[in-house]
């Protein structure tokens, strides 16, 4: 009964993986090191990093991000105005075939609003594509500390 057990669980973990897997060849992005930063107490906003590496051989376009956590979640850009670091909005996020794009503190993020708190560990977020594809990702809760 253990052994059984056992080759289920192994089995599931298996097919979690393969599924993944699978969810790369279809939006052809693969998401590395996603993860949230925790709120500042008493705020409903933070900020989501990752890199984004498109492996197919056409560009791809990120137009929108969701998450049941979230009400609303935009991307957003860092710019330089006369010494002054700002953030903007971007509409779409551009994914070169075949490159990298990182989305990190001081540059390109997205920006999460109306935060149900408290947040889980473990925080399931979609990414659209313009192509019509969506891919569901899992981001870490990391804590400012």
């Amino acid at each position: 009964m253990l052994l059984r057990v056992l080759l289920f669980r192994v089995f599931m973990v298996v097919m979690a993986f393969c599924s993944a897997t699978l969810a790369v060849a279809e939006s052809g992005v693969q998401v590395d090191g996603a993860y949230v930063r925790e709120p500042i107490p008493g705020r409903y906003m933070s900020a989501a990093f990752m890199t984004l590496n498109n492996t197919s051989d056409e560009d791809k376009v990120l137009v929108r991000a969701e998450a049941e956590w979230a009400g609303l979640i935009e991307i957003h850009t860092h710019l330089h105005d006369n010494g002054v670091m700002r953030m903007r909005q971007v509409m779409e996020l551009p994914l070169p075939a075949g490159e990298k794009v990182s989305l990190q503190p001081g540059g390109l993020h997205l920006m999460l609003f109306k935060l149900s708190l408290p947040l889980a560990d473990q925080l399931p977020l979609t990414l659209c594509f313009s192509d019509g594809s969506c891919e569901t990702i899992t981001a870490e809760l990391r804590s400012l500390r």
